[in-house]
């Protein structure tokens, strides 16, 4: 059979079978997987139930149930992104209740019967959820909201034989954050991480250990850390021993604790640990007594590999995913539980079996997308400003069906993930592919400050945000345009969160970019620092200044000093029930900016929060951005907004 002949189109109005409807059924979250007693449980967000998480058990049999209904809602809100909010007994389910933060029981054995309240109705919130089977007990993380002031956090311990409420012990205070309380396999040993203001958990925690009896802890000891390193996950293994990452030598790698000294296993050129932004991260898990599967990215490619915890020899593990997002420890049968993505592949949970085999248990999406459709994203190093580097993915345009015309050049879209200090992958993501499959090119950058590439990167961002993230931003859609990859006349610039003030930040102090998307971004340091949460009430002291003797950097840095120079169309979108990027922080933007005669649309969301939840929004902001760009540029899209609202336009 002949084959067709592309039509040729204007880049970026191209149809694309991949619809914003499309995302939003895919953006099925799965995180914490857990085997039990022969069955697998794991945790979902589902934005078709407006975002609602539910704990789902896998029977020997493959046959899945809810263990949340509705409108129970299992999600944590410390330090307000939550994690590790379930926990499993042999008979009951304990899981964090959404819309109280209170920690509710429900029986395995009995799937029908209502959920109860364990905690009192007050206001404090729970995570990080470890059950204690020697004493029917369990360890959480509390962040206690009772008081006036800042929330004070804890590590408590919750009784569970009574069947009624009873007031949670404090087991560990003092520090203004915890995480990660674990048990040893014998039940007498306790290890948690702890860190303070000003640093966060990427930089300087401390890892801990006690002997822990039935209400106390004893002969407490400080087994690693400080200011100059930072620990992630901590976790007992069967011989006694204590694991965990640490970054003492610039790259997270694995080290062990016998009790008496620290020592390192690995020596990956990569980095085995993660920006502890949710609570129950993990990257490795154990097989067996003599060996452990590690997640290990290198330049900003996750490779699956099996260490020899005696040599510490390592063997590359095949598979298709170079994003892994998490590894849980092995059942009896020595088989661990994986989450990750590939370049054609969305996050998906397999078991990887002693052989190192896998089998699929759960994909986040189903979508019969061809991967003639997809744009695969190439590792790119580019140079920045101070003679530095910086990193990034990028995605030529890409559609079966079309091809733009003779002589042009895509426009592109340059991506800036939030964090900052996060990062990108090449993993499947639809929102790559929605801009690539309408005939835009995409740079994702990982700037400077971006995890995956070691402490010493990681750590340029100090004192250099609004900068550093800006310029290599800048720098790669430069770089795209000279290599002859984008039209320097239609570049963008998006992104949300963090990733919204580089956005602001470039297009305010910067003239690289025609047009800008900002998702819940941040406009002025200054309120941003007063009106934020906990977690990140210090994170400004090290990328900005010390607050608030650095006032006046603050002020420099903030776009909204100076949208006198920002002469491009932005779009913003912002959730009204943001507690991380409050809504003031948009709505006094879009107000300069109206009043300069600037191309302006300004989309809210009133029951959204940081990050839209609920898929009728997510379909909706996309539409609106894509349709947002074909009137700045002046080219139809395939966009189904057609009520979009741009002040100044024309």
């Amino acid at each position: 059979m002949a084959k067709l002949s592309k039509k040729i189109k204007p880049f970026g109005s191209w149809n694309s079978p991949i619809t914003a409807e499309m995302m939003a059924s895919s953006s099925l979250s799965l995180s914490d997987p857990r085997s039990h007693h022969g069955e697998i449980f794991w945790h979902e967000f589902r934005p078709l139930e407006q975002g609602r998480g539910v704990v789902v058990r896998r029977n020997a049999d493959g046959n899945e149930t809810d263990l949340v209904p509705s409108p129970y809602s299992a999600k944590s809100g410390v330090h307000e992104y939550g994690g590790r909010c379930y926990t499993l007994s042999k008979s009951h389910l304990y899981f964090v209740n959404s819309a109280d933060q209170q920690i509710y029981r429900r029986s395995l054995l009995e799937t029908d019967s209502e959920p109860q309240r364990i905690t009192p109705s007050d206001n404090r919130r729970y995570a990080d959820l470890e059950w204690l089977k020697e004493s029917n007990q369990l360890l959480a993380v509390c962040e206690d909201h009772r008081t006036e002031g800042e929330a004070k956090t804890s590590i408590q311990i919750i009784e569970t034989n009574s069947g009624t409420e009873i007031e949670p012990q404090t087991l560990i205070q003092g520090a203004d954050f915890y995480a990660y309380p674990r048990i040893s396999p014998d039940g007498t040993r306790l290890c948690w991480i702890e860190w303070n203001h000003p640093y966060m958990p990427w930089f300087s925690t401390e890892l801990w250990t006690a002997e822990i009896g039935h209400q106390c802890i004893s002969n407490a000891q400080s087994v690693a850390g400080g200011t100059e390193e930072a620990i992630f996950q901590p976790n007992w293994h069967s011989d006694g021993y204590l694991y965990f990452c640490a970054d003492r030598k610039d790259l997270w790698n694995l080290y062990r604790f016998d009790g008496t000294s620290v020592e390192q296993i690995s020596n990956f050129e990569g980095e085995c640990g993660l920006p502890l932004w949710q609570f129950g991260m993990q990257t490795y898990a154990f097989m067996g007594d003599s060996s452990a599967i590690c997640g290990v990215c290198r330049k900003g490619v996750w490779q699956l590999e099996q260490i020899n915890l005696a040599s510490g020899a390592n063997q590359p593990i095949a598979s298709e995913y170079s994003s892994v997002l998490h590894v849980s420890g092995a059942d009896d049968a020595g088989k661990v539980l994986i989450i990750a993505a590939g370049p054609t592949t969305s996050p998906e949970l397999v078991q990887l079996n002693p052989d190192l085999g896998t089998s699929r248990i759960k994909s986040t999406s189903s979508l019969p997308i061809p991967k003639s459709t997809i744009s695969i994203g190439r590792a790119v190093k580019f140079e920045t400003s101070d003679n530095m580097s910086a990193h990034g993915f990028f995605y030529p345009s890409q559609n079966p069906d079309f091809e733009g015309p003779a002589g042009h050049k895509p426009p592109l879209v340059v991506l800036c993930h939030g964090g900052p200090t996060a990062a990108t992958t090449n993993a499947l993501n639809l929102k790559v592919q929605f801009w690539t499959s309408r005939g835009f090119a995409v740079f994702d950058v990982n700037y400077r400050g971006s995890t995956g590439y070691g402490r010493k990167y990681r750590a340029q961002l100090e004192n250099k945000w609004g900068i550093y993230d800006v310029q290599d931003a800048c720098a790669a859609a430069e770089y795209a345009c000279s290599e002859g990859w984008a039209d320097p006349e239609k570049t963008v610039i998006r992104g949300s969160s963090a990733g919204g003030y580089t956005v602001l930040s470039a297009l305010t102090f910067h003239n690289t970019f025609a047009a800008g998307g900002c998702l819940y971004g941040i406009g002025d340091l200054k309120i941003l620092v007063q009106e934020t949460h906990k977690f990140e009430a210090r994170y400004g002291d090290s990328l900005i200044a010390p607050w608030p003797e650095g006032v006046d950097e603050y002020e420099r840095r903030s776009p909204i000093n100076y949208t006198e120079q920002l002469n491009c169309p932005v779009i913003f979108f912002q959730g009204l029930k943001d507690k991380v990027v409050p809504p003031n922080q948009a709505e006094i933007m879009v107000s300069a900016l109206k009043k300069k005669g600037v191309p302006v649309a300004y989309e809210t969301y009133e029951n959204e929060g940081h990050g839209f939840k609920s898929s009728d929004i997510i379909v909706r902001s996309f539409n609106a951005e894509l349709a947002f760009y074909g009137a700045i540029f002046g080219f139809q899209t395939d966009s189904s907004v057609t009520d979009l609202e741009i002040a100044n336009l024309n």
